[in-house]
């Protein structure tokens, strides 16, 4: 006997994949109105705060390592599109802000309300965790069409959350 489908999870990282994995979400959720719709989305960014001004010896950065001044190219900094005010942790949430809304635009866009959660760390092991933690029937993943060798290198996060979860995974193609 199949369990009923009370909760269901669609992870969105806002590529077509993950688009597909929202509108099966969507159509899942229509056909059962008792299930409930979490939309996932993991935060994965990396700010590195690296000092900034002049070194005070030739030769040496800021935090004393030897630098050598031949191999260094010139970076240029683009700040035309940022204002003084804006900090980088502004920059990160908005970038979760984007994936939420397009998240929402299509739940609005199929009728279906849900929920959005923004999750941090690694894709596989936040999705999983949150899954197990709010005892989710289901997850539904998007096929990130990778193949070959970046499949081998970068491996797979729906396969991977399908080894991992406690419950079933479903891949949308």
């Amino acid at each position: 006997m199949v369990k009923e489908l009370k909760h269901i999870i669609a992870a969105f990282d806002g590529s077509e994949g993950g688009k597909e994995a929202v509108d099966l979400a969507c159509r899942l959720v229509k056909s059962l109105p008792d299930a409930e719709l979490t939309v996932v989305h993991v935060f994965n960014e990396k700010v590195e705060n690296v000092p900034i001004g002049e070194a005070r010896v030739a030769g040496f950065s800021n935090d004393a390592m030897y630098v050598d001044t031949s191999q260094i190219q010139p970076i240029a900094i683009e700040r035309n599109n940022l204002s003084p005010n804006d900090s980088t942790h502004s920059i990160v949430r908005n970038s979760s802000s984007m994936a939420e809304t397009r998240a929402r635009e299509i739940l609005s866009s199929n009728h279906v309300k849900g929920n959005f959660e923004i999750l941090e760390g690694n894709p596989v092991e936040s999705i999983c965790s949150f899954a197990k933690q709010t005892d989710a029937d289901l997850i539904i993943v998007g096929n990130s069409g990778k193949s070959g060798l970046k499949k081998l290198f970068l491996g797979s996060v729906s396969s991977s959350v399908a080894k991992e979860s406690h419950c079933h995974v479903l891949v949308a193609k």
